[in-house]
């Protein structure tokens, strides 16, 4: 049983390895699939909210549509992940961003991948929020 888990988990290690390996370290940058969200509202209390209020609240205004499923977002203004294609979330927020895990674009500016999904993300005023529909290739 344990040569068998010890197998197991050097499987999944060797997979995980090729895939980090696999990802282009380059920034992304905006498309048609990019949605850009500014936390600035000043009908909107930002006081110990994460990015899903928010995003709630724009979805109430119907300035957004968004579907989120086991933590991931799955479906952003009608457009579904796919096969090897993903919502990412990125942002400016430094303290809740990580550019080691990937980096995104934009006029000059460099956005960190969120460390955190957005039911869990706390939500800065002022702060960026990028969901970049992307495509991973095996």
């Amino acid at each position: 049983m344990k040569k068998l888990l010890s197998l197991a988990i050097s499987v999944i290690a060797i997979v995980a390895c090729f895939f980090i390996g696999a990802c282009d370290k380059s920034p992304v940058t905006a498309d048609e699939n990019t949605v850009f969200i500014t936390a600035s509202d000043e009908s909107f209390d930002f006081e110990y909210k994460k990015l899903v209020d928010y995003m709630n609240h724009l979805q109430d205004k119907g300035e957004l549509t968004f579907e989120v499923s086991d933590g991931m977002v799955i479906k952003v203004n009608g457009k579904a992940q796919a096969n090897s294609s993903y919502w990412m979330l990125y942002t400016d927020d430094s303290d809740n961003s990580n550019e080691a895990w990937g980096t995104f674009e934009h006029e000059g500016k460099i956005y960190g991948s969120a460390t955190l999904g957005v039911e869990e993300l706390p939500l800065k005023e002022g702060c960026i929020y990028v969901l970049a529909y992307q495509s991973f290739s095996i």
